[in-house]
């Protein structure tokens, strides 16, 4: 077992994951260290919290952490080989990644949770940017077909075969109230974002600017929704909500975009499975058992913490639901896209003949 403590903060791991001077001395234009960036001053509290985020870099443009995305791993990435039959899962960060990865692991085991019950999920489905700072895109050439991937990086920045529409793309969507919620909370646990200290209301301010690693979740999403609908049949956009509300109808409609239809008991089966409940006992996905040992501080929160739906109301003020509201409606507009916030807002709806989904906020006040 190794420990982050380990990796980064001892002479032998540094031989490991390479040295501050080499890292700045390979990384060339799209890498750009924290202590390079003279524009961070500019707004003190968009400055502490990068510089709270161990090894922060920016990758042509976008805010990562550095323990585990390593320069070696990011300047690969462009020319990745991607497979025909390769299925990549993205998303911004907590907006149920590791839900779908389950799902989709599944799928490809018959149905049949037996099968994965022993094996974590991460060395089921690999993490694109996130590994070994030496030798991660080899081992990623070497896997057999059919790779499982997932990733948080937009759009802009994946492999360029991927952006071709090369391969399987399951994106998954988040309500971003919620998103918020979940994100603020994997801050405060995660060692490799710097174990957040800061309130909620700075958070929310940072993730309304796009300042958090892995940037906007506007610039995030609308690409990915966009780029879907140029390929609809490479790309399955699918949300959080969707998951929530009708499990088995969503492992059907994920498995027949794999082109992998299920029997009614592998979906039930699945279903079952990977119901919340089970998920966050779990120890093959829920983070509790990894090979390094110092990447959550479980005392602060769970990985799998809620996984529910209009969790946000406990958090905006009101003020800060109008504010979010108006920044949402200016971003979203004539997107098309439709997010569901609050489940209650399904049963109105439907109950009034109307659709269950919304992509545009009222501006009143928080119900609590």
């Amino acid at each position: 077992m190794l420990s982050l403590k380990f990796l980064y903060n001892t002479p032998l791991g540094a031989l490991v994951t390479g040295s501050r001077k080499k890292r700045e001395d390979k990384s060339g234009k799209d890498i750009v260290l924290v202590d390079q960036d003279s524009t961070l001053d500019l707004d003190p509290l968009r400055a502490s919290y990068v510089h709270s985020i161990p090894r922060a870099q920016w990758f042509k443009g976008v805010l990562l952490q550095g323990y585990l995305v390593h320069p070696n791993i990011l300047m690969g990435l462009d020319d990745l080989e991607v497979r025909d039959d390769d299925v990549f899962i993205i998303t911004y960060p907590k907006s149920g990644t590791t839900w779908t990865e389950e799902i989709v692991s599944l799928i490809y085991n018959d149905g049949n949770p037996s099968k994965v019950k022993k094996k974590l999920l991460n060395y089921r489905v690999m993490h694109l940017e996130v590994g070994r700072p030496i030798g991660h895109l080899r081992h990623l050439r070497k896997v057999k077909s059919p790779r499982l991937m997932a990733t948080h990086l937009p759009l802009p920045v994946i492999p360029k075969r991927l952006r071709q529409g090369k391969c399987k793309i399951i994106y998954v969507v988040r309500n971003p109230k919620d998103n918020a919620v979940s994100y603020y909370h994997h801050h405060r646990m995660s060692t490799f974002l710097g174990n957040y200290k800061g309130s909620w209301d700075d958070f929310l301010y940072l993730f309304m600017k796009g300042y958090l690693v892995y940037g906007s979740w506007f610039d995030h999403v609308l690409p990915y929704w966009r780029f879907q609908q140029e390929h609809p049949d490479r790309m399955l956009f699918i949300s959080f909500e969707d998951l929530k509300l009708d499990l088995p109808g969503m492992v059907s409609k994920i498995a027949s975009f794999l082109d992998r239809p299920l029997s009614p008991d592998a979906i039930e089966a699945i279903s079952n499975h990977c119901t919340f409940e089970q998920m966050k006992s779990n120890n093959m996905v829920n983070r509790e058992v990894l090979p390094i040992t110092d990447l959550f501080d479980m005392t602060q929160s769970k990985f799998m913490r809620k996984g529910i739906i209009g969790d946000w109301k406990n958090y905006f003020t009101e003020e800060q639901n109008i504010a979010f509201n108006k920044l949402y409606n200016e971003k979203m507009q004539g997107s098309g896209l439709e997010l569901i916030f609050d489940p209650e807002e399904i049963d109105n709806r439907n109950n009034n003949g109307e659709t269950a989904t919304t992509n545009k906020l009222d501006n009143g006040p928080t119900e609590t």
